[in-house]
């Protein structure tokens, strides 16, 4: 299987995000650019994505992270998604309702079994890293 278009990336956002499972809490994210093995997305942090303290809740972020960098992955030759066998984010800094935040996710090495990514959060408007993340899939055999 090869990468995907732009477009077929975009559908497999909407059949994930506007399905019944918890992806949907990934509504407002949006694709800005898809290359075989990277992908970059963006979303406008809003209430519904804040903790009480009124910043971007960790769990979204780990969703962020799992979803961008496994559609990532889908992005490539081999085309599958795996499945997560370690993930860990690093937070940096908050961002609050109203930021504009960017996902970026790289596959580092797809290799027989195994699979690894980074993935970066930044806040848009200044550059600044919000949190990083590695995650580390096995394909199968």
């Amino acid at each position: 299987m090869g990468s995907l278009s732009t477009n077929a990336v975009r559908q497999i956002f909407a059949f994930c995000i506007n399905g019944p499972h918890f992806d949907k809490v990934l509504n407002k994210l949006q694709l800005v650019s898809a290359i075989p093995g990277k992908m970059v997305c963006e979303m406008k942090v809003e209430e519904e994505h804040t903790n009480r303290g009124g910043t971007l809740h960790g769990g979204l972020t780990a969703t962020l992270v799992d979803f961008v960098s496994t559609t990532a992955l889908i992005n490539t030759e081999r085309g599958a998604p795996g499945v997560s066998v370690d993930m860990n984010i690093t937070y940096l800094s908050s961002a609050k309702i109203g930021d504009e935040i960017l996902i970026t996710a790289q596959i580092l090495k797809q290799g027989r079994t195994l699979a690894f990514a980074t993935v970066d959060i930044t806040n848009k408007a200044t550059g600044q890293l919000l949190a990083q993340g590695r995650h580390t899939k096995h394909l199968g055999n």
